[in-house]
């Protein structure tokens, strides 16, 4: 079984609720889990591919808080049959 980059899956998540291009309250959400963000970080942060210069691997802790983040603001419902 493979598993998928925090990354690609940062990538992915920002793209499917369309917060790719606002920075902003990327950073903002990140300040609320007491993560301290900026633009440049959170550029390596969604470079998908670890050849690129700017490719920086996203700490699972991060990812883990921006979904937490993400959950408390209700941009993602959690299912009731968990």
């Amino acid at each position: 079984m493979q598993s998928i980059p925090t990354n690609d899956c940062f990538y992915h998540l920002m793209m499917l609720l369309r917060l790719h291009k606002d920075t902003d309250f990327l950073i903002e959400m990140f300040d609320a889990q007491g993560f301290e963000v900026s633009r440049p970080k959170l550029t390596s942060w969604k470079t998908r591919d670890f050849r690129h210069k700017k490719y920086r691997e996203m700490p699972r802790e991060a990812l883990d808080a921006f979904i937490d983040e993400l959950y408390k603001r209700e941009l993602i419902n959690e299912s009731e049959n968990d």
